[in-house]
């Protein structure tokens, strides 16, 4: 009986004892001033340099938005040539896919600069502003047409187009020249389809009627702006027949 009386009173004596001890010890470290967090503290360095890359950053937006737009465009084209040695080391069509992908989005600089006169032609009845056109085979399925357009050529083919959609050649099918600066396009036709291309052409054209009328809207000369934010140049349509089609003429036709 002894024995269990000095174990029970053993017990109560931890039990009692522990938690008060165990709360006592939080409260006296969490208080410490030794062990309280620290503010962080900036240096006299640091702040200046803050300061200065602030200020660099607001005097480069004020310089910039005195800079004429004919001047902007071309820092614009010119930085784009930074991008190319990135675009080099990825897989060729997967970097064709990525240029397209980005002038779908406007993620390429758009020319603001009017062509000089000189450089005008008229060929079967349509006015061109230059002789400089993006040939089919870039953009295929009319993805990005408003961008191409808005980089400044004079005209932007796209296709081929399929009557029916088709994978094309199997991959890889796109090749580097790289001493030459060429490619060597293998893709056999490859195409959404002559309907989900109408669609987006569709779509795209009505878009573009839409700004023409704002931008007209919008000046003191009623006259319409041809191109609205997609720029002056022609668009055309490349055409294709499909791989397995029976009758080829039928297919353009």
């Amino acid at each position: 009986m002894a024995s269990r009386r000095v174990l029970k009173d053993i017990l109560l004596r931890r039990v009692t004892s522990s938690p008060a001890s165990g709360v006592r010890h939080c409260f006296s470290s969490s208080s410490s001033p030794e062990t309280a967090p620290k503010i962080p503290h900036f240096s006299k360095k640091g702040r200046l340099l803050t300061g200065t890359t602030i200020g660099l950053v607001i005097a480069g937006g004020a310089y910039v938005s005195t800079v004429d737009e004919a001047t902007f465009c071309g820092w614009l084209f010119n930085a784009t040539k930074l991008l190319n040695p990135f675009f080099a080391l990825l897989d060729a069509e997967f970097a064709h896919k990525l240029a397209v992908s980005a002038a779908a989005r406007g993620w390429v600089p758009r020319e603001k600069r009017p062509d000089p006169s000189v450089l005008g032609l008229e060929v079967w009845g349509r006015k061109f502003s230059n002789p400089i056109g993006l040939a089919a085979g870039f953009d295929k399925n009319a993805e990005a047409v408003d961008g191409l357009l808005g980089l400044g050529f004079g005209i932007v083919e796209v296709g081929s187009v399929t009557p029916v959609p088709q994978e094309g050649n199997p991959k890889p099918r796109i090749f580097r020249l790289h001493q030459e600066g060429a490619i060597i396009n293998r893709c056999g036709f490859n195409s959404e389809g002559i309907v989900a291309v109408a669609k987006r052409l569709g779509a795209q054209h009505g878009k573009r009627k839409l700004d023409e009328t704002s931008s007209a809207s919008s000046t003191s000369n009623t006259k319409v702006i041809h191109g609205g934010k997609a720029g002056p140049g022609i668009l055309g349509v490349n055409l294709g027949k499909n791989k397995t089609s029976e009758d080829a003429a039928a297919d353009y036709v």
